[in-house]
């Protein structure tokens, strides 16, 4: 089956920016499971250069950004440079190519093609802001009964790195923020989506550095942060997606359900993180509520006229509220539940999408209960104070899924198919 899924990366530099991309759904033979590649992930590059930078120094950059997300220990990743494509492309026959690349039966094509626009006019060509696009990165051909990636390919705008002055027409970055932008558009290459920690340092004017430290490579706009190392969160978001041996064994993870307040009806579509209490800001590692499941269908809150035929994802409901925070280093924890950023100038929503629901249907839930943070907090009553939480001790290899239901105060007792949502 063919199918386009593109990841576009907006510049962004506020003041003080995971899981997986896609889920399987009803055609495959394994619903409700990651997509991933299978084996070597291999890539050819451009024949050109990226703004002021020669092909062999945009080799290396892109180079080095794959070499990040193989040098995590948790993971079993092997990204190979097959060399180059086999001519130049521009402007002028980047839809032929993009043509030629969604033909999926024709296997003469590179597994993914990186390409470098030199100046934005490729960007242009394909109908997107290149004053305001750093890039994309986007699967092209997949095997849909095996959740396996086949082929894709990522745009990479020179313009950033043309050397010229910013100005109001013409926005320009170090050369740093532009590796950072390769990260992360080749953490959507290999399978990953976005992820939302400490999303005050794009939502408040103030933000602590130990915060700003602990926003993802794969948060859904770049912030402006004075290094590209992977958080803990973008390590366990890859590791959960190609695992190394050592996952299971020398880290922990947290399994449990988002429910409203009659502690039965499951919830998608709010962030869960789990923060390690001696290091909240930096040791924290989200996961999405309902992230396996399909968006819409099912969901309580879901307004009247959505589509909810979707191709992606399980319709097992027993999914619908579930989350899954693996990859966290031993030591105590809490467990919170927040709303995806719903609002603003940059929602994540569409192209900057966190979890099924604003990735596939455009918007984000707001809290629905009195809390604007819920924590985990076993057994929940209705009198509980919003601040209250539960300290959890996880040991290395520990998987804890018992006691970990969120109950979200303050809601209607019951939601069910015939009651509007608040």
């Amino acid at each position: 089956m063919r199918k386009f899924i593109l990841a576009l990366l907006t510049m962004v530099l506020p003041a003080c920016a995971g899981g997986p991309s896609h889920v399987t759904g009803p055609t495959s033979r394994n619903p409700g499971h990651p997509y991933r590649w299978g084996g070597t992930i291999s890539y050819h590059t451009d024949q050109g250069g990226l703004g002021n930078q020669t092909n062999a120094q945009a080799n290396s950059m892109v180079a080095g950004a794959f070499l990040v997300w193989q040098n995590v220990g948790t993971a079993s990743l092997d990204v190979q440079n097959q060399g180059q494509l086999p001519f130049d492309v521009t402007a002028e026959n980047v839809m032929a190519f993009q043509n030629s690349l969604g033909r999926c039966s024709d296997s003469g094509h590179p597994q993914n093609s990186i390409v470098y626009d030199v100046d934005g006019t490729i960007l242009a060509a394909l109908g997107m802001d290149n004053n305001s696009v750093l890039g994309f990165a986007g699967i092209i051909c997949t095997d849909d009964s095996a959740g396996l990636y086949t082929r894709g390919w990522s745009v990479l705008n020179g313009r950033f790195i043309d050397g010229q002055p910013n100005a109001p027409g013409h926005q320009s970055i170090s050369l740093q923020s532009y590796r950072a932008a390769l990260i992360h558009e080749f953490g959507h290459l290999i399978g990953l989506g976005h992820s939302q920690v400490n999303v005050k340092c794009l939502t408040d004017s103030f933000c602590r550095p130990e915060e700003l430290a602990g926003v993802p490579v794969m948060f859904p706009v770049l912030v402006d942060r004075s290094g590209i190392e992977l958080t803990v969160d973008d390590r366990a978001s890859l590791s959960l997606l190609y695992p190394d041996p050592a996952f299971s064994t020398t880290t922990s993870r947290i399994q449990g359900q988002v429910v409203f307040s009659d502690g039965v009806t499951p919830a998608q579509g709010y962030n869960v993180i789990a923060r390690q209490v001696v290091d909240p800001a930096r040791t924290a590692v989200s996961s999405v509520s309902g992230f396996l499941f399909t968006a819409g269908t099912g969901n309580p809150l879901m307004p009247d006229g959505n589509d909810t035929n979707l191709f992606f994802g399980s319709r097992d409901t027993n999914l619908i509220g579930f989350y899954d925070i693996a990859g966290l280093p031993p030591g105590d924890y809490t467990v919170e539940v927040e709303a995806i950023n719903n609002s603003g100038q940059f929602p994540f929503v569409g192209s900057r999408g966190v979890g099924p629901v604003g990735e596939s249907l455009g918007f984000q839930f707001k809290m629905p209960g009195r809390c604007r943070v819920q924590y985990l907090h076993p057994p929940s009553t209705p009198d509980d104070d919003c601040a209250a939480r539960s300290i959890l001790t996880l040991r290395a290899g520990e998987l804890l899924n018992t006691g970990t239901d969120v109950v979200l105060l303050g809601t209607p007792e019951r939601y069910d198919q015939w009651e509007d949502g608040p």
